[in-house]
């Protein structure tokens, strides 16, 4: 079993999109998943047509502490389609942070939730919150692997920055290796901007960013509304076609491919972070609507440094106690 996080502390950025396509097209391949919505926002759950307000349990119930009256990640499992199945979440999950401070291996509720049911699923996929804390710290360490959704924004850059922070914290504190690699989303090939920023990323990530780009697509949006994945509204999308590629390129890729030691994620963490330098610089200068990124030096203008790591390092120590043509007429 193979259990992937889509994480970024950025909303917005397909976070949960991806959770719920990825998780979509894998069943429509003929493997066993299963989706983990760990958001207190709940926009997984929601976004499969399941009422929060309407369930009398969710993951919270599972990870956590109820005495004798302790709650499986079997007793919630909501089946959505054939081989698709949900954990679902709630807004009660906000207060997991107040309940589990102080609880005697509080990093491994969800580990350890998951490990009851790995012989039932070939994938488990976590939609992460979009904040650091116990319940990001718990998806992480349960994690095989990290997808990175990056929208090609500044915003993006720097939840991923903190990200990639948290997760070589982790990988210190706790000696659990969660590898992760980046996936372009909301890519549009029609400006130049988001076609530096993705050649510059995948000249520096190599085989640590997905070869599958998510493409701009109205479709994406759409189904929201209708609490179906894009397979399932209009499965000849774009939107449905780059998740099926993203889940091909899964089923090819082997985890041990990702992050191999610390050192490879600490230059990805570096280049991320000169990444962000860059675009800050260009969305400040002068050149705010022209062309940007002329000379490879403008790409390396600044290596700012993160102010993050006091925080993650004292919560890490506690708890270890060219693109393809778009069809316009879908944009």
């Amino acid at each position: 079993m193979r259990i992937i996080a889509s994480a970024n502390q950025k909303g917005g950025c397909g976070k949960t999109t991806t959770a719920i396509n990825l998780s979509s097209s894998l069943s429509m391949k003929g493997q066993r998943v299963m989706i983990i919505d760990f958001d207190p926002q709940a926009h997984a759950t929601m976004g499969l047509n399941i009422k929060p307000s309407e369930l009398e349990k969710n993951i919270y119930d599972v990870i956590t502490p109820k005495g004798n009256q302790d709650v499986g990640i079997e007793d919630i499992i909501i089946p959505i389609k054939d081989n698709l199945d949900l954990a679902p979440a709630g807004l009660i999950l906000s207060v997991v942070e107040q309940e589990l401070s102080g609880i005697e291996g509080r990093e491994d509720r969800l580990f350890n939730a998951i490990r009851a049911i790995k012989q039932q699923y070939d994938y488990v996929i976590i939609d992460c919150p979009p904040s650091i804390g116990h319940l990001c710290f718990n998806a992480l360490r349960a994690s095989d692997e990290v997808i990175i959704p990056i929208d090609m924004s500044l915003f993006s850059l720097r939840g991923v920055s903190k990200l990639t922070e948290l997760i070589i914290l982790l990988n210190e504190k706790t000696g659990h290796e969660s590898r992760a690699r980046a996936l372009i989303t909301m890519y549009d090939a029609r400006t130049r901007y988001s076609r530096v920023v993705l050649d510059k990323v995948r000249k520096e990530f190599g085989n640590n960013v997905f070869e599958t780009v998510i493409r701009y697509n109205i479709r994406l949006r759409e189904t929201v509304d209708y609490g179906l994945p894009v397979g399932d509204y209009d499965k000849n999308s774009l939107g449905h076609k780059d998740y099926e590629n993203l889940a091909d390129e899964i089923l090819r890729s082997d985890a041990a491919v990702m992050y191999q030691d610390l050192n490879t994620l600490s230059l990805a963490q570096d280049l991320l972070q000169r990444t962000e330098g860059y675009m800050d610089a260009a969305t400040k200068s002068e050149l705010i609507g022209q062309h940007v990124c002329e000379t490879e030096e403008d790409f390396y203008l600044s290596e700012p440094k993160s102010t993050f790591s006091e925080m993650v390092e004292a919560m890490a120590t506690d708890s270890s106690n060219p693109s393809p043509d778009y069809n316009y007429d879908e944009m």
